[in-house]
């Protein structure tokens, strides 16, 4: 009698191969030797596995789709992905069918479920990471190629490309103390459950510490990406009795609420306040004071996830990366620089 317990995992783990490939040995694809085709083949034979009617279907026939899943379609650098990766794709002969999970964990499970349901190839996914032990149950269990973009997630098998979340954020707080000799830098955050949240934070502390200054507590606030949780923050620090001389916007959402708050109350930028953001967009510039950011690497986040997700379709092996892109510091006036 089959073992139905036995997963794509067990298999790949007693053949000595990856999940993808043992999925592509049971589907008959090409791009596979005859040598692991018969470890795999005897790995099977001997766990007396019996593929999943879902991984076995999925590459039965090529769809020629790719799943995208983002957490918010409306934020400008989640969308400028998505525009990348459709634009890669589209090179290829490949629609995509875009996600959008509104940051909420149930809806992302559900989406990549769907994503398998409908056959695509292979999936980029901007997870809000709170859902590791679905995502990797997912993958051993299908065996669908997953690129990983915007969060870390530490789990085995997949593809990371992300922003150098620690090395941008120093670089702006770097600026604010070298150039300018801020010393009362606030900075409102997302959340801290998210690597890209954290790991901007880690950024910001280091460059303050670096440069002997003390990290106040009372000037970090979290604000979730979300505008209008940032226009409280700017607020609940703009009434402080010692307030910052500057403040640190971690994505352009954000910067959003900030500005909207100091527009209202008339606070000058950066006479009364210094700004700087970590996103650079088109509004980011053409702003009064046009805002000082880091340059934009969202198009070429999208465009290197298509190009390892198409070469995990394609049957490239070898180690699963984790590729982080620099940015470089776009000088505007909101910073004080004339």
């Amino acid at each position: 009698m089959k073992n139905r317990n036995i997963t794509l995992k067990d298999v790949a783990k007693a053949s000595g191969v990856s999940v993808p490939t043992v999925s592509r040995v049971i589907n008959n694809e090409k791009y596979v030797s005859d040598d692991v085709k018969a470890k795999v083949n005897t790995a099977i034979k001997e766990l007396n596995y019996e593929p999943q009617w879902s991984a076995r279907s999925l590459r039965l026939k090529r769809s020629h789709t790719i799943g995208v899943i983002i957490p918010n379609v409306a934020d400008y650098f989640f969308s400028s992905i998505v525009l990348a990766v459709e634009s890669y794709f589209r090179k290829k002969g490949k629609d995509i069918i875009l996600f959008n999970t509104s940051n909420d964990e149930k809806i992302e499970e559900r989406a990549i479920k769907l994503a398998i349901s409908k056959r695509v190839e292979g999936i980029i996914l901007a997870t809000i990471c709170r859902n590791k032990k679905i995502i990797a149950s997912l993958i051993d269990n299908f065996g669908i190629p997953i690129v990983v973009t915007d969060n870390k997630l530490d789990i085995e098998k997949i593809d990371h490309v992300l922003s150098d979340d620690i090395g941008g954020s120093y670089k702006l707080i770097e600026h604010l103390i070298k150039v300018h000799n801020y010393k009362n830098i606030a900075c409102i955050s997302g959340p801290l459950d998210e690597s890209s949240g954290f790991e901007k934070l880690i950024g910001y502390k280091q460059a303050l510490q670096n440069y002997g200054l003390r990290v106040n507590n009372d000037y970090i606030k979290i604000a979730d990406w979300k505008k209008s949780k940032a226009y409280i923050a700017t607020e609940e620090l703009l009434k402080m009795s010692k307030k910052p001389d500057a403040i640190y916007c971690m994505n352009a959402n954000m910067l959003i609420g900030c500005l909207r708050y100091l527009i209202e109350n008339k606070v000058k930028v950066p006479e009364d306040i210094a700004i700087v953001t970590f996103d650079d967009y088109d509004f980011v510039s053409v702003v009064y004071p046009p805002v000082t950011s880091l340059k934009r690497i969202d198009l070429e986040m999208g465009r290197v996830a298509a190009e390892i997700l198409n070469e995990r379709i394609e049957g490239k092996e070898g180690d699963f990366k984790e590729i982080r892109i620099k940015s470089d510091l776009v000088i505007r006036n909101s910073c004080g620089c004339k």
